[in-house]
């Protein structure tokens, strides 16, 4: 975007010649190697939580997270989730958020992991992603994907009235449509997001989700 924002300003010589992530976002191995490695089977879908990489983010945003593989696992109990702690955090923060869910959630398949957030969006056949970086990750590397965000109140209040976009992901913003739902705020509630990874997982929209993934990382450059 700054090309024409340079551009508009008198500096028609800027030019945008590519994001460092294009070319360096590449699994180490295979969805073989991931489900043999974490005892996932490699026939049954894969559904992967990036609850994003600090603190706040993943007492905000993995509860709902775990609420929605459980209301998936009622319906489709032959989904495997993957749960992503970043590389800068600690699993046992996640697996303390974990513990203090009530009865029935978190889903009983529930693998958490570190330190292979490619592998896992590569094996996966669907993710929901925090807004940020990660979801150009999940882009290129074609994992259709529900974008979401929780903020504290206060903030979300003060900054939303200074957010001038349609809309709030990375992806989305590159390909200047929406091509990824967007789960933000109260609108980030274990049924809903259910409801759209479900939806993913129907082999017909995967697909499309996957192709219009392909143009979102073409517009990302060399």
């Amino acid at each position: 975007f700054e090309k024409e924002w340079y551009g508009a300003r008198g500096m028609p010589h800027v030019e945008y010649v590519g994001h460092p992530l294009v070319g360096s976002v590449k699994p180490n191995f295979g969805r073989e190697e991931f489900c043999r490695r974490h005892e996932l089977n490699t026939a049954q879908p894969i559904v992967t939580f990036l609850p994003g990489s600090r603190h706040k983010e993943l007492v905000r945003i993995l509860p709902p997270m775990l609420d929605a593989g459980a209301e998936i696992s009622k319906t489709r109990p032959d989904v495997q989730f993957v749960l992503v702690i970043a590389p800068n955090r600690d699993p046992t923060e996640a697996q303390q958020i974990i513990s203090q869910r009530q009865a029935g959630s978190p889903p009983e398949m529930l693998r958490v992991i570190h330190h292979e957030t490619p592998e896992a969006l590569a094996a996966s056949d669907a993710a929901a992603v925090a807004s940020g970086t990660a979801t150009l990750e999940a882009a290129l590397l074609g994992t259709p994907m529900v974008i979401v965000y929780k903020e504290s109140s206060i903030n979300w209040h003060v900054l939303g009235g200074l957010i001038q976009v349609d809309n709030y992901g990375l992806v989305n913003l590159v390909a200047e449509r929406k091509v990824v739902k967007e789960l933000m705020q109260n609108d980030l509630t274990g049924t809903e997001l259910a409801r759209e990874l479900l939806a993913l997982l129907d082999p017909e929209r995967k697909q499309t989700i996957r192709n219009e993934l392909r143009e979102v990382s073409a517009k990302l450059g060399q």
